[in-house]
């Protein structure tokens, strides 16, 4: 099933539910009431007989003169309707009725009044019987002449059966509009669900156009709803896989200018190699050797860059700052003869990977001892910031023109061509910086050094 119809399921089901849930709730409820109702109803009427027979003949004030007189003026007083009436009866044949033409006729039906007068008591007691004719709930009080006897039985009945049909009608014609409602709902609930996932499907049918044709295109955002920033969320997706392919074609390119050269390089010394010479052998091994060693050291470089994109790239934990810059300081002076001096240290912790910060500081170091002469000074130094702390090595070398600082960072880039090295290790440097939520930044002059500064967040980049 699509979104659409599943939420239109769903919709429609749950629907279906709280009618029918509030459908019998009301129908319970409403049952109940008309039982109480009518027990309540039949209990008074009766009371109201029994206080009329107690009581003195209203036409004469006196005690009623015969049962007659009784049963006449208490079937006066009865208010009859389709649903409820009143019969005087002696077993099952009835002596008085109220005068009422639309009225329940209760001495049409023989069975009822038998039962009537067998279960008649004195005290009000709302008793129930099901006939062939209908559902009865009634009270019956005997009628009894001063010397004893048993004349007569007020009976007072309410067919229980006619009132639950109406009700039951009542929840007929509910449930038919509540089916016309839920059709209802269905067709508009369709058209709505359609018209909120339209959207959704014009993202989908962008995304798709996007990732088979263009990576570089983006998907239209508008509004600032849910939609809009999972539009936001996929453009910056697209984003990473541009930039993503676009690594990933700068360094095959790269790469394999920069493998040409070595792998050219034995080729020619393998061709030209005399095998009975055990010199030119020795010498051949000897540059193979070195040729294999920077292959192997570019390898391993690329491996770096390609894993720097990676969430395990680094494993942060809490690292004390100064521990570390007077680590890094005491293996920087083994790479070379320089005049090393410590600025400073910050005393703070800071949640990074501390081998690969020592890595990238350590890059920093090489490089300055690369391009700075012997005895001059290199300095390595840290400081703590309100927002981040500040790794920087600054050497007294030959500098970077304006022109090649942006260039720096770029995979391969050397500004000194005859300088050895394979051009990634400020790369290396500048991609720990960005794993750690941070940038590698160059302060150069030309004759006069450069420093540079990993300049990483005090929250890990993770804010």
């Amino acid at each position: 099933m699509t979104v659409r119809a599943r939420v239109l399921a769903y919709l429609v089901a749950l629907t279906t539910a709280a009618l029918t849930i509030a459908g019998f709730t009301a129908y319970g409820i409403e049952r109940a009431r008309i039982d109480a109702t009518i027990v309540e109803g039949l209990a008074l009427r009766t009371e109201a007989f029994i206080e009329l027979a107690e009581g003195p003949d209203p036409s004469t004030g006196e005690p009623f003169a015969t049962s007659e007189d009784l049963m006449r003026e208490a079937m006066i007083r009865v208010v009859a309707s389709p649903t409820e009436s009143a019969v005087a009866h002696v077993g099952n044949v009835a002596r008085f009725v109220p005068s009422s033409p639309q009225r329940l006729r209760l001495e049409d039906d023989p069975e009822f009044l038998r039962v009537a007068a067998e279960r008649a008591a004195e005290t009000v007691v709302v008793r129930a019987v099901v006939t062939d004719v209908a559902d009865y709930r009634f009270a019956a009080v005997p009628i009894i002449e001063p010397d004893g006897d048993t004349v007569a039985v007020f009976t007072i009945a309410t067919d229980r059966g006619a009132l639950v049909d109406n009700l039951t009608e009542t929840f007929r014609i509910y449930a038919l509009v509540a089916m016309v409602a839920l059709a209802m709902i269905g067709v508009i609930g369709w058209t709505t669900v359609g018209r909120m996932l339209h959207p959704i499907s014009v993202l989908e049918g962008k995304a798709r156009h996007i990732s088979e044709h263009d990576l570089a295109e983006r998907i239209p955002v508008s509004g600032h709803d849910d939609l809009s920033r999972l539009s936001h969320t996929v453009n910056a997706m697209l984003d990473r896989l541009e930039r993503a392919f676009s690594d990933q074609r700068q360094l095959l390119d790269d790469a394999s200018h920069e493998l040409r050269t070595p792998l050219a390089i034995m080729r020619t010394n393998l061709e030209l190699i005399e095998p009975r010479d055990p010199v030119d052998v020795l010498r051949v091994q000897s540059d193979l050797l070195d040729e294999v060693d920077m292959m192997s050291r570019l390898v391993d470089d690329l491996v770096t860059l390609a894993k720097s994109d990676r969430p395990e790239f680094v494993l942060r934990e809490s690292v004390d700052v100064g521990e570390l810059t007077e680590t890094t300081f005491a293996r920087a002076q083994a790479l070379g003869d320089r005049n090393w001096k410590l600025d400073s240290v910050a005393h703070t912790t800071l949640p990074v990977d501390a081998q690969r910060v020592t890595q990238a500081w350590l890059q920093l170091v090489a490089n300055a001892v690369k391009f700075s002469e012997p005895g001059t000074t290199v300095s390595i130094g840290s400081a703590s910031l309100a927002a981040e702390v500040h790794l920087w090595v600054t050497d007294e070398g030959r500098g970077i023109a304006p022109e090649d600082q942006e260039r720096v960072l770029e995979r391969f880039h050397r500004v000194d061509p005859e300088t050895e090295g394979t051009g990634l290790g400020l790369p290396i440097a500048a991609a720990i910086a960005t794993a750690h939520g941070g940038r590698l930044s160059l302060a150069s002059r030309v004759g006069e050094g450069s420093t540079f500064t990993l300049v990483l967040p005090r929250n890990g980049g993770d804010a």
